[in-house]
């Protein structure tokens, strides 16, 4: 057998060495490629884009109470009842959690002491200590009957003896409105309530139903009615939310409900009853033919109903009990609206019982329209129905609403939106936290951090006490929070899980992994091979 010579031999070592290098250097390159680029690019293009929010900041909004400052002035004759008066109501609320109220006292002047009316001395002690929105005067008048009577602006006049307590009991539940504002901060679902904060936009449709006009031939301008009375009204609270006022008539739409017809003295010799139980039913039957078009805003209807005279006059029964009151029939729904049964005159159902031709009438426009804005005071929630013994409260005698109870109302809304706002953005950030797979893009995170600034914001005003200023970035927090939560490109990924994204790459990588793992051991093989080569 023929012997390999030494110099064959070591060429031979040589090629394979030569070789060993090659295996080794394309292995690295193999590896770097897959592991060092493949991977992370990967990595990246699956990867959920996020906007970097201030997510722990946002979890302790709710530690951070919303406190607002208001300025309470008090005027009487003698200055010393006067800090007597302040010194026990600023006990009271001294440790209010809610209330930063500061009492000041107004003295008096040679005009203020020679007013004879009290108007007169409101108007000059308004001209010497001008209010704030926000603030609140009690300004003494020894003649009044009552212990204080509110009156539609920013005042409220007190009876010489009048009390601290009572003064405290006028704050809180009238001006301050103390319980509603409990229950809006309120963690108990049992005590809080189920109203929703004020939307930026309102639909107010005015609709009059007329189920036989070749019957009951019933004449009104509501559109000018609506522009002489809603409108006004609605723009001096525009505050809160903006509104449109639409109009229109709708003819063939009856109400589904059984009437019952009851014997009275009236010439027409009865009436027909509608009971309270079947409200409902009755708002359900006529919903769907009320909205003039397709709108995405929310829609307050005001409902004026004309019975016809076979079914007229129409009242409202709680069983056997009329709850007609100062000949309105007329209830509310909230937030659906309100309606209003407008019945014929007597003398044109006469017309229809004797069979004759019909007889043309105008619907009383003033009556209606005094109605529904008693509607909207109470279906936007700004009416203040709490009764206090010893309290009396001026009638409305302009369409704007009483300044206090407005104002009472913005700072209201104003804690609502501040409140509704930081729930949403906690529940938003807590779920995007629970969630890893979510997408936040930019508008997405433009609209949480904008909410998130201006809740501060709003906290500051309060505090500050700017109430105009706290009421527009509340509610500027909250549409902007609004409309974080419910953008649709949170939803982009939602149906696909980091679960499903392994379930479809791995089966791709795997393959490719293979030969990856063996070129690893061939490598930790050659380097062992090399190694024990140099030890020889």
């Amino acid at each position: 057998m023929e012997k390999c010579s030494p110099l064959k031999a070591k060429r031979k070592d040589k090629l394979d060495n030569n070789e060993d290098k090659y295996r080794i250097a394309a292995t690295i390159a193999f590896i770097v490629v897959i592991v060092g680029i493949g991977v992370p690019m990967w990595w990246k293009t699956t990867t959920v884009y996020r906007v970097n929010l201030p997510s722990s900041a946002i979890l302790r909004l709710s530690e951070q109470p919303i406190k607002a400052a208001v300025h309470v002035g008090i005027h009487t004759h003698n200055p010393e009842r006067a800090q007597l008066l302040i010194s026990e109501l600023e006990a009271e609320f001294k440790n209010s959690t809610t209330w930063l109220v500061q009492f000041n006292y107004l003295p008096s002047s040679d005009k203020t002491a020679n007013a004879h009316s009290p108007a007169v001395l409101e108007k000059l002690l308004l001209q010497q200590h001008p209010l704030s929105v926000g603030d609140f005067v009690f300004i003494e008048w020894p003649k009044l009957e009552e212990e204080l009577l509110l009156t539609t602006e920013r005042s409220a006049l007190m009876r010489s003896d009048v009390s601290s307590k009572k003064i405290l009991q006028l704050l809180h539940l009238k001006v301050l409105q103390t319980h509603r504002i409990n229950q809006i901060l309120t963690t108990d679902e049992r005590l809080g309530v189920k109203a929703e904060a004020p939307q930026p936009a309102y639909d107010v449709i005015v609709s009059v139903l007329n189920p036989k006009p070749r019957l009951t031939h019933a004449k009104w301008n509501v559109a000018l009615a609506a522009q002489t009375y809603i409108e006004p009204f609605l723009a001096q609270i525009s505050d809160i939310s903006n509104y449109t006022v639409r109009t229109q008539w709708k003819y063939r739409v009856s109400i589904e409900a059984e009437l019952k017809q009851v014997r009275d003295k009236t010439n027409l010799g009865r009436h027909y009853a509608l009971q309270e139980s079947a409200l409902p039913h009755l708002l359900t039957s006529i919903a769907q033919n009320l909205s003039a078009s397709i709108t995405d805003k929310p829609v307050i209807n005001l409902v004026v109903y004309i019975p016809p005279c076979n079914t007229a006059p129409l009242h409202i029964y709680n069983n056997s009990v009329m709850l007609t009151k100062n000949g309105v029939d007329a209830f509310i729904s909230p937030p659906w609206g309100g309606f209003i049964i407008a019945n014929p005159p007597e003398h044109v159902c006469l017309s229809y019982l004797n069979v004759e031709p019909p007889v043309d009438y105008y619907v009383n426009t003033n009556d209606n329209m005094q109605v529904m804005l008693d509607q909207l005071h109470k279906l936007l929630d700004i009416s203040s129905e709490v009764q206090l013994a010893g309290v009396k409260t001026v009638d409305i005698e302009q369409l704007a609403p009483r300044r206090w109870e407005y104002e009472s109302y913005m700072r209201r809304s104003a804690i609502r939106h501040i409140a509704t706002a930081s729930s949403t953005l906690e529940s938003l950030i807590k779920l995007l936290d629970q969630i890893s797979y979510i997408v936040i893009d930019d508008k997405v995170g433009t609209a949480i951090t904008n909410s998130y600034g201006d809740i501060l914001a709003a906290k500051v005003a309060l505090l500050e006490h700017r109430l105009l200023d706290a009421s527009a970035l509340a509610k500027r927090a909250f549409v902007a929070s609004e409309r974080g939560f419910f953008d649709a490109s949170l939803l982009a990924q939602l149906y696909f899980p980091d679960e499903q994204k392994y379930a479809i790459y791995i089966p791709l990588f795997l393959p490719v992994m293979v030969p990856v793992l063996s070129s690893f051991n061939m490598l930790r093989k050659l380097l062992q091979r090399g190694r024990k080569e140099k030890q020889q």
